[in-house]
């Protein structure tokens, strides 16, 4: 199979050429059942939230360790996610770093001064700036941009990055978003959805340049409902893995990712 025939059939499977057991998926989805296969046999992608929590993820060494110089299987990035890291998550970093850490340290320090009798709203507002601090803490962390840098130096020597073209899939796009096909149809733009073709096309790429593996699996933060529910991928999307390459699918948090990696070192 080249590369213009793993295009075909991605496209087939897309537009609904071919069939893609849904209801089974569905099934599955719905009694949260897990494929059995190592890790070590599955294909990773990475999602454009991810990288830079990875790099500031408590275990981040591991994990950075194993996908840059263990992990057998194909490591992924859709092109797609490159780019929207650079539009985004990294812009974000660029702009607002500086003012948020200062307006954030200001406003905690502030706290101390408050009159004694809003002590409860006092406690409240910490425990909810702590929470933020905590969740998205590394927006403004410029070690944490550092961090992201040697990571992304390592994925170049590792992962595979993959685009499809984007013609041939403008229509089904549209098509998909009209009928809330996931990914992506909680979004206005499309670029959920080719998160999505690069990543099913560079697992294609995969199978064409001889690796092989068991499970594919995405690591990303998004919870929107088009892409899982409470951790389970959504069932038309492991339909479409199914039909598309005969194996499983999942979406993972960087967590679960530590955790697996942590079983096999």
């Amino acid at each position: 199979m080249d590369q213009a025939e793993a295009q075909r059939r991605l496209i087939s499977v897309l537009d609904r050429q071919v069939a893609c057991d849904s209801l089974n998926a569905l099934v599955s989805a719905m009694k949260s059942d897990p494929a059995t296969v190592t890790l070590e046999d599955t294909a990773i992608g990475l999602d454009a939230n991810v990288f830079l929590r990875l790099a500031s993820h408590p275990k981040s060494a591991d994990i950075i360790d194993y996908l840059g110089a263990r992990h057998p299987a194909p490591l992924i990035l859709p092109g797609q996610a490159i780019q929207e890291f650079w539009n985004n998550q990294l812009q974000v970093v660029d702009t607002v770093a500086a003012t948020l850490r200062k307006q954030f340290d200001s406003f905690k320090s502030s706290l101390a001064k408050v009159d004694a009798n809003f002590g409860d709203y006092v406690e409240q507002i910490d425990g909810l700036l702590d929470q933020f601090s905590a969740e998205h803490g590394h927006v403004y962390d410029e070690a944490t941009v550092r961090r992201t840098l040697s990571l992304l130096e390592i994925l170049t020597k590792k992962a595979s990055v993959s685009y499809a073209q984007r013609a041939p899939f403008h229509d089904i796009g549209i098509l998909r978003k009209k009928t809330k096909t996931p990914p992506g149809f909680r979004d206005d733009g499309d670029g959920d959805f080719y998160i999505w073709v690069d990543l099913l096309i560079g697992l294609l790429q995969a199978r064409v340049e001889g690796s092989s593996y068991q499970r594919a699996v995405l690591v990303s933060l998004d919870k929107k409902i088009d892409w899982s529910r409470a951790g389970v991928a959504h069932p038309i999307l492991v339909a479409e893995v199914r039909a598309l390459l005969q194996v499983p699918f999942e979406i993972w948090t960087i967590e679960k990712l530590a955790k697996e990696i942590a079983l096999v070192t």
